[in-house]
């Protein structure tokens, strides 16, 4: 499975034909992918929301404000598509703030090897979590999740936590304990930690994948496209019921 259009972004436009390049050499089934520069992306009339994934490339720190918008751009343009984040710089900013922007997934890659940060970018890129598109089902009815044959019983909580994260994509400590209806000024920090863990271990356990994401200092994201709010399919529910 590959990508049908991917957008890539750079500082330059002879950067981003460079990014460009690194990313078919790392991605298979003959990628196609455009380029852009941030300026062109800032631009009133540019729009890039027939794209499926955009990858950013932020190269400097006078980058990161220019590409913060860029992302909320983006993301406001296309609600379903998935923003990349590559810092390619060396840096202690937390990625906290391209995510509350709207990015799915960020990584820094600031090896200054060519092969060893081809490596690294390649090892991102051919993940297969964020390949697979919406394969797993929340069903609010039964209070369970559907997909690849299987089915996993879950607690109101815990379908409550799942479906605030779908709709919201990435929420805080304190948006978490009221979702699970815990004090937000007294709750146990630790029981929250505890809770959430065996939710995604439960379901690593049954899918083999890691679906929520802890953000260190702020909270939980959950992985763009593995899982949607859905009632069950009229067939796959007859056969339940069999």
């Amino acid at each position: 499975m590959h990508f049908s259009n991917v957008l890539a972004i750079a500082r330059t436009q002879s950067k981003s034909e460079d990014f460009r390049e690194l990313i078919v050499r790392t991605v298979p089934n003959n990628l196609k992918v455009d380029t852009c520069s941030y300026g062109q992306l800032i631009a009133p009339h540019e729009s890039h929301e027939c794209y499926r994934a955009v990858i950013i490339e932020i190269d400097t720190p006078s980058a990161m404000n220019l590409t913060l918008d860029i992302i909320k751009k983006t993301r406001i343009e296309n609600p379903g598509c998935t923003i990349f984040v590559i810092v390619t710089f060396a840096t202690t900013l937390s990625k906290t703030k391209y995510y509350l922007a709207g990015a799915d997934y960020c990584i820094k890659v600031v090896e200054s090897a060519p092969e060893k940060k081809l490596s690294l970018f390649a090892a991102f890129l051919s993940e297969a979590y964020w390949l697979k598109n919406s394969d797993l089902i929340l069903d609010q009815d039964r209070m369970c999740i559907y997909g690849s044959g299987k089915k996993l019983e879950i607690s109101f909580v815990e379908m409550k936590v799942l479906e605030a994260l779908i709709h919201n994509r990435l929420l805080s400590h304190n948006e978490i304990a009221g979702v699970m209806g815990l004090n937000t000024k007294f709750y146990d920090s630790r029981a929250l930690e505890k809770a959430i863990s065996r939710l995604r271990s439960k379901i690593k356990a049954h899918y083999g994948d890691n679906i929520i994401q802890n953000i260190r200092g702020y909270g939980y994201k959950l992985s763009c496209g593995l899982i949607s709010v859905n009632h069950l399919p009229p067939a796959m529910e007859r056969s339940n019921r069999e």
